[in-house]
């Protein structure tokens, strides 16, 4: 489908003759699958008028949050509840310790550490066993948004200190850039206005405040097939200034030259993604880990590291709508939808080559880092009169790519790993959703919170939530795994490991991308006995290995583009490979991935390790929205 105007890289639009489209959709509001066509419902006359005259006076703003909820935003607790969750926190912590002294050491002691306890696989140290059962004694007990960064500002805290022991590293903290909304949003509004004219033609209700069943059910339509289809993509609901600006936040990381170095200098830039459940952290919990990364890849090495907007004060889309911001920040700094200010935003520098952009990211990250490259394979390029360059290779660390915690590893009951799950509820269960009683991270990042920062999406109720709950969950940007094209996209390497939560996330996204990219480099690397993101617990030597080879696939990914650009010949290239990595495993499976297991030693072994691809492949329904 061919959008209805083009717009130029900077911004300005070219015309181009709209072609028409018809889109039915009808959806079951109790179990959120999609069902045939519905009738036509156009919208009552007075109905129209109302809603024009709400947009035009500004009543669908929600007031702000207050003093007191900013400070619970800001990780104060001040809450009764919240000392309650500090005793159990302390009680938690304490009686991990009592457990694992008492019962899982004796265990060991008896069966003279031949297998693995409930708590303490053997392939860990004992202190390291020590640390997991503290942290993961405190994953469970969070409750609210508030308790949740109160524990991050403990995380920011410590692990930057860390990076006092690094050398040969510079950052360059509190980057910040003016982004003009409605200027960054021109490209993948051309490319939604037929889909959106059809709606709006059809009298169905865009609202934020009183949307249609059509118009929720828009935003997944099936993204591959024969009535395949672009989903719609909801309006921002967070605040913006007066001039419907906002301010982007990051950090420059740049590993110096060694003269001691033998490795040419990088021209690599890696656009980073910090984890976080879309909720909590920020670069500066991540700096030590992209320090040393930036290291790996080769003196001269850049990171820009996002400060993305997060959830409750900024629920989906606006961190993909970063994600863009701040590539355009890389690659076009004088776009027009950017205001830079010399002194924070690092001006005047030369503009990256986008042939050099590595797009990465960790867990909540990985999820955007996902959906930034589908935003701008399926929203951006088909609106751009010049396409862009897309990033040659995209680094996924135990990505989060099914926030609905939907399938078997997400539900289990391995002790080991510190993630708690789940961590949200399937699209599909209306009973689960209101009867859940943790802090709901994947409905957080869909409509926010209303306690905190109200908007249309959750102040109206908990059934209404749940409406755009059940229509954004099953959003190709945000359950890619489940829902979106992966075709057409870049080299990717996914990290995960065998006591990962969301190791089924990283194993059905590779075998999606592997299927559908059999001409790029698809490869996943499964850790042995390694938690969540165990990239950023660098004193072990497992995550100092996984940062390895890292590099070493950008350096793979670099050639591979070469290679396609013709600068490289295909066979100079495998003979590089054979050369520079001769333990590392290239096989193939029949998914076009390379499936790879990594153990303690670093030993690298060709297969896969987990459910069976079948069972993951079916843990959605199809989806049945209708296109005609």
């Amino acid at each position: 489908m061919a959008p209805a105007t083009l717009y130029t890289r900077t911004g300005a639009p070219a015309s181009l003759p709209s072609a028409e489209i018809l889109v039915e959709k009808n959806s079951d509001a109790d179990s959120g699958h999609t069902k045939v066509l519905s009738p036509h419902r156009p919208l009552p006359q007075d109905l129209k008028k109302q809603r024009a005259q709400q947009k035009h006076s500004g009543q669908h703003q929600f007031p702000p949050p207050t003093l007191l909820q900013r400070a619970y935003l800001k990780g104060i607790l001040y809450k009764p509840k919240d000392a309650v969750f500090l005793i159990r926190l302390l009680f938690k912590a304490v009686w991990a310790m009592i457990r694992l002294h008492s019962v899982e050491l004796p265990f060991l002691i008896l069966s003279r550490f031949k297998h693995s306890s409930m708590q303490h696989p053997l392939g860990w140290k004992w202190w390291w066993t020590i640390i997991m059962g503290l942290v993961r004694s405190v994953g469970p007990q969070i409750r609210t948004i508030g308790q949740l960064r109160f524990l991050g500002l403990f995380i920011e805290g410590f692990l930057p200190l860390q990076v006092l022991f690094i050398r040969r590293v510079k950052v360059y903290r509190n980057v910040q850039l003016k982004v003009n909304l409605d200027v960054l949003l021109r490209p993948e509004r051309a490319s939604l206005a037929q889909l959106r004219q059809v709606l709006k033609d059809r009298g169905y209700s865009d609202d934020v405040v009183n949307p249609s069943q059509e118009y929720l059910a828009s935003m997944h339509l099936p993204a591959v097939g024969p009535h395949a289809q672009l989903s719609n993509m909801p309006d921002e609901v967070g605040h913006l200034d007066k001039d419907g600006s906002y301010t982007l936040k990051g950090e420059w990381i740049e590993a110096t030259v060694d003269e001691n170095d033998p490795r040419p200098r990088s021209t690599t830039v890696i656009l980073y993604f910090h984890g976080g459940a879309y909720a909590f952290l920020s670069p500066a919990s991540h700096r030590e880990f992209l320090c040393r990364l930036a290291k790996d890849v080769g003196p001269g090495t850049r990171v820009f590291s996002v400060d993305y907007r997060m959830a409750p004060e900024h629920p989906f889309p606006a961190a993909v709508h970063d994600a863009f911001a701040a590539y355009l920040y890389l690659t076009e700094p004088g776009h027009e939808a950017l205001t830079l200010n010399s002194k924070k935003s690092m001006q005047p520098f030369v503009p990256v080559d986008p042939r050099d952009i590595v797009v990465a990211g960790d867990s909540a990250g990985g999820g955007v880092a996902a959906a930034f490259i589908l935003y701008m394979a399926k929203y951006v390029q088909p609106s751009m009169s010049t396409k862009y360059v897309m990033p040659h290779a995209t680094i996924l660390l135990s990505a989060w790519a099914d926030p609905t915690s939907s399938l078997p590893a997400a539900n289990n009951n391995d002790w080991y790993c510190y993630c708690p799950g789940p961590i949200g509820t399937r699209p599909f269960d209306k009973a689960v959703y209101m009867n859940f009683s943790k802090l709901n991270f994947a409905c957080n990042y869909l409509t926010g919170d209303p306690s905190t920062v109200p908007n249309p999406r959750n102040a109206l109720g908990k059934d209404r939530q749940w409406e755009w709950y059940q229509h954004l969950a099953q959003h190709p940007l945000v359950s890619p795994i489940h829902r979106a094209d992966v075709s057409e996209l870049s080299n990717t390497l996914l990290h995960t490991g065998t006591h990962d939560r969301l190791v089924d996330d990283n194993r059905l996204f590779a075998h999606r991308l592997g299927l559908a990219n059999p001409e790029k480099l698809t490869r996943i690397e499964n850790y042995q006995d390694q938690v969540h993101v165990h990239h950023t617990f660098t004193f072990l030597e497992p995550a100092r290995l996984a940062s390895r080879n890292v590099a070493r696939f950008i350096e793979r990914s670099r050639r591979a583009r070469d290679v396609e650009e013709g600068l490289l010949s295909a066979e100079e290239s495998e003979r590089m490979d054979r050369t520079l990595y001769k333990a590392m495993a290239h096989t193939k499976s029949a998914d076009n991935v390379e499936w790879v297991t990594v153990d303690l030693q670093g030993k690298e072994e060709a297969k896969d390790d987990g459910w069976p691809m079948n069972i993951l492949l079916r843990s959605w329904p199809p989806n049945e929205a209708r296109v005609i």
